[in-house]
């Protein structure tokens, strides 16, 4: 028995010389003094902990002794703000239930997916997360875990900004003011936008652990970039520090543990290496501003609404004029105006061929950049998006070899192809069969319209993404596919066309092709496609379309025969 005692003191020796490193300051007797002593009191030495296999304080706050008896003050051994700026920050579980673009009445698989946020106080609503709107889009599903803990907290999507990527989450069970004070969490500050070279850290939970990860990184770059969520061109920051999968949403601060940004997207290219993208501070402050106007909602980021042509080219200015104002020697620069469209709020104010040569006294370069900081230039479009619905900015314009002043008021812009449908299921309309739909980037992407040549009418509809909106509620209408039925023979190989009439009346949308349908009393149903003559046709008899449609329905197990979009006014 004794030997068997002396042979586990020696195991325990050998343990204990197999894991304390060579450069280690403890003495092989110490260690021998140790395990000797914990064969004699097993149980005491389960117990006690040295902190060099395991913490020696426990995590929680209750439980660290702050007394000037113990062996080292805690606020040695780590921050208070620290602590409580990592503890603001939560991982985000998703479970996605996306609709099928091309069969719209009907949701892809779920997916899951993991990424980051953090508790903010928004005026007026009080304790939020916010993530990335990508990581919550069609959310049916979506929970939120703090650090160091096993709960997870169901959590409503409350505002979501496609064109920003940005999101609030309401989580009534983790900001209940039933709960302790001391677990309320803590609210990271909002900072300003950093300078070039600026030390900035991004934390989250990023692929490959489940822990928090914290990466390090300087501030490489402030520029306009597109939003890859909705295609919206707006201020992005550019670091070098990893911005990995399950890093979305995350806060990347600086050191004074302010917010500068949110992580948001990266490069996918193998020959590009530690770029990362960031939300800036200022593009975060005015997502939520205008969430706290709105009373909750979103409303958008504003727009001039013109597209413009740069002046660079001498030969271009001098046709303008603009080398000799008032018969005065002095040059101007700007940007010409080649379009307005017709929903913008300088629609009316501003013409073709005008010269935009700085709004609110900013100067315009003949490149279409301001100045913004020292040594940095911007695009035009930077300082409007930061105005808000019912500002209205002055701009000096250049017509008609006349210097004038003009009042734009500002708006965010709708487009004929919406590059999203704020998480609501797309709009479709079957009639006989005839599956039509609302064009928007989504059902191109999900035809593959970006990646190669699909067909020539994919590559029209392509063609289409960028065309002006003319009036609030225009869309454009795509018969998707055919379902076949008797009544549809001979029109089942028709895909991907462009619905311009019916019956001779031009479409505006699809809640326009379907009250021209309800309403038709003629004989004959006619669909015409393509805008140049003898495009194709597709003629259907009024008497046999309610028929074929409940057969088609039923046989594909659709539950309605149409949905219309709400969000077009």
């Amino acid at each position: 028995m004794a030997l068997a005692r002396q042979q586990s003191c020696f195991a325990a020796i050998a343990a204990a010389l197999w894991m304390i490193p060579s450069a280690s300051a403890f003495s092989i007797s110490s260690i021998g003094k140790q395990a000797h002593n914990s064969c004699a009191h097993p149980l005491k030495a389960t117990i006690e902990r040295d902190g060099l296999f395991w913490p020696s304080s426990p995590p929680n706050d209750e439980r660290i002794d702050r007394s000037a008896n113990s062996e080292q003050d805690y606020d040695e051994l780590f921050d208070e703000e620290e602590y409580q700026t990592l503890d603001a920050v939560v991982k985000i579980y998703a479970t996605h239930s996306d609709p099928d673009f091309l069969i719209p009445w009907q949701k892809r698989h779920q997916t899951t997916s993991t990424s980051s946020g953090f508790v903010i106080d928004v005026p007026g609503l009080g304790l939020r997360v916010m993530t990335n709107a990508h990581s919550v889009e069609y959310g049916s599903v979506v929970q939120v875990q703090r650090r160091g803990d096993d709960e997870k907290h169901a959590a409503i999507v409350e505002a979501v900004g496609n064109e920003c990527d940005l999101a609030l989450l309401r989580v009534d069970s983790l900001f209940s003011p039933q709960n302790d004070d001391q677990f309320q969490p803590f609210a990271m500050p909002i900072g300003s936008l950093p300078m070039l070279q600026d030390d900035v850290e991004v934390i989250g939970y990023p692929a490959g652990g489940d822990s928090l990860c914290v990466t390090k990184g300087v501030v490489s770059r402030i520029e306009m970039q597109e939003y890859a969520q909705a295609g919206a061109r707006l201020l992005a920051m550019q670091i070098d520090a990893a911005i990995n999968p399950g890093n979305s949403g995350g806060p990347v601060v600086n050191d004074e543990l302010e917010v500068v940004g949110v992580a948001f997207q990266g490069i996918d290219e193998e020959s590009i290496e530690n770029v990362g993208y960031v939300v800036p501070a200022s593009v975060v402050r005015h997502f939520l501003e205008d969430v706290r106007r709105n009373n909750g909602v979103y409303t958008g980021f504003c727009q001039l609404g013109i597209e413009v042509s740069f002046l660079e080219n001498k030969a271009y200015r001098k046709f303008l004029k603009m080398d000799n104002l008032d018969g005065e020697n002095k040059r101007i620069s700007g940007v010409c105006v080649r379009r307005v469209q017709p929903t913008a709020g300088a629609y009316g104010i501003l013409k073709s061929m005008d010269v935009v040569m700085a709004v609110d006294g900013i100067p315009v370069g003949n490149d279409g950049k301001i100045p913004f900081r020292r040594g940095e230039r911007v695009d035009l479009g930077c300082y409007i998006s930061s105005l808000f619905p019912g500002d209205v900015a002055t701009a000096t314009i250049f017509r008609d070899g006349k210097e004038m002043e003009v009042s734009i008021p500002v708006s965010p812009i709708k487009h004929l192809v919406p590059s999203h449908y704020n998480n609501k299921p797309p709009p479709y309309l079957i009639c006989s069969g005839f599956v039509f739909t609302a064009l928007s980037v989504p059902y191109l992407d999900a035809k593959g319209a970006w990646d190669d040549f699909y067909t020539e009418d994919v590559s029209y509809l392509l063609g289409l993404v960028h065309a002006p909106l003319k009036e609030k509620g225009d869309e454009v209408v795509v018969l998707a596919q055919v379902l076949a039925h008797e009544a549809n023979l001979g029109y089942e190989h028709l895909i991907d066309l462009h619905l311009l009439k019916f019956n001779g009346v031009e479409v505006k949308s699809l809640g326009h092709l379907n009250d021209l349908i309800s309403e038709n009393e003629e004989q004959f149903m006619t669909f015409e496609f393509d805008k140049k003559e003898g495009g194709r046709l597709i003629v259907m008899e009024r008497a046999l379309c309610e028929q074929a449609t409940e057969d088609v329905c039923k046989e594909h197990s659709i539950g309605s025969h149409y949905v219309l979009r709400t969000d077009t006014v």
